[in-house]
């Protein structure tokens, strides 16, 4: 009975065109205002097209840019592979033979550190590098936002090169062996830095700055016309950043950090059109059709399982791409005064993507960016089944476990009632 009742949440009514309804329109709109979530904006495609736009809150043009965090990812994994393809690299190569300076783990010296393994997050080094939140943000942020970390003016504005080679050669004065967390190779876990590295090689082996490189590799063929990492190219149209403190939005300074990419929704959408088109995006290939594959096959597995089969959860990594349930691929992106997501599923041919202005800097244990994720997951929630892309029905636990408690109170009560 309890597993009968939790079936409550409505059917959907999706056509399978991609098409958001008009109801699921006007829920967003309304907990984008009740959330406090300033600007949210959303898009879906099908098949070879976006289908449908939203923008909700304060800056509704389409054209407005969000930064997009660690959705950046994806692109910076294309572009590695792009470079695999063309032959400058091979995957299974040490990234220090790409480098200027060597990079391995101190206590396994002789484990390559190859480029399969920082695309797929299984290097060992730690998520995040010593001043890696200061380096590249012009002191704009520090130290009113430092949430513990340490402000550290002189490493501010030097080249991505330099700070990489401080942290990680034991010459650098940000050296430590406690960069690295296990052997490279043998487990998965999330590294921010490993990215970094990724970078520093596009830059390296092209010759060119990473902006310069996806501009004419990834941008420009797939018509990505407002994205791109350098703030002043988007004067007028960019989204105002955000933190949520104690309840409140605090509006921020736009960061024109150089490695932070920023883009819409409908970039994006052409992004996941060429993902699920095995590379193809109009007449041009931006990667070849087996090399997608490459990225979506899990090299990494989530420990465990998840006993409600209906929700959407995290499932593996793949090279530069995170695996969920219900055949869905993409990524998460989190940055100051940011938030997004992007789903794809190549055999349905349906993408969705969303991003928002406001998050909790980072600080993942605050009551304010539980408030944010619930809200923004709720958004989710409506279009992923609206358009198709979730079950019809969901099990929803909570449901569930406040029906079962109710329906064991009134079997204990029937049972009293009988023996008296």
């Amino acid at each position: 009975m309890f597993f009968t009742v939790g079936l409550l949440i409505p059917p959907s009514n999706a056509t399978q065109s991609g098409i958001v309804s008009s109801h699921v329109e006007e829920e967003i709109g309304r907990i984008t205002t009740e959330g406090n979530i300033p600007s949210f904006h959303a898009c879906v495609v099908f098949e070879d097209k976006i289908s449908w736009v939203g923008g909700f809150g304060a800056q509704t043009d389409s054209d407005t840019v969000f930064l997009i965090g660690s959705i950046q990812k994806v692109l910076v994994a294309i572009s590695i592979l792009q470079l695999y393809e063309n032959g400058s690299i091979e995957l299974d190569n040490d990234v220090s033979d790409y480098l200027p300076f060597e990079i391995s783990n101190p206590s396994y010296p002789d484990v390559a550190i190859t480029v399969r393994m920082l695309l797929a997050h299984r290097t060992g080094l730690e998520t995040i590098l010593p001043h890696e939140f200061c380096y590249d943000w012009e002191g704009v942020y520090y130290p009113d936002y430092a949430y513990g970390r340490e402000y550290y003016p002189p490493v501010i504005g030097i080249s991505l090169g330099d700070f990489l080679n401080q942290c990680l050669t034991p010459s650098g004065y940000y050296y430590s062996s406690s960069n690295w967390q296990f052997e490279p190779g043998t487990q998965y876990s999330y590294s921010n830095s490993g990215y970094k590295i990724l970078m520093y090689l596009i830059e390296t082996v092209s010759e060119q700055t990473i902006g310069d490189y996806m501009q004419k590799n990834i941008f420009s063929p797939l018509l990505m016309n407002n994205t791109g990492f350098n703030s002043s190219d988007f004067i007028g149209h960019h989204a105002t950043p955000h933190t949520r403190i104690s309840g409140s939005n605090l509006e921020l300074p736009i960061w024109d950090g150089k490695y932070m990419m920023r883009s819409t929704v409908s970039d994006l959408g052409h992004l996941m059109i060429a993902l699920m088109k095995g590379g193809q995006f109009d007449d041009f290939q931006i990667l070849q059709s087996e090399t997608v594959d490459m990225m979506l096959e899990r090299v990494s597995d989530i420990a465990g399982g998840n006993a409600f089969s209906s929700e959407l959860r995290w499932e593996g990594y793949g090279l530069g791409m995170d695996i969920f349930s219900h055949g869905l691929y993409g990524h998460g992106g989190s940055s100051i005064g940011f938030r997004g997501l992007m789903y794809f599923n190549p055999t349905k041919m349906m993408g969705f993507v969303w991003l928002a202005n406001v998050n909790g800097i980072l600080n993942y244990n605050s009551v304010d960016w539980y408030e944010i994720s619930r809200n923004t997951t709720e958004i989710r929630d409506l279009v992923l089944v609206d358009v198709g892309l979730f079950p019809a029905f969901q099990l929803n636990p909570v449901l569930i476990i406040v029906t079962g408690v109710i329906l064991t109170i009134v079997l204990v009560n029937i049972i009293r009632i009988r023996r008296r």
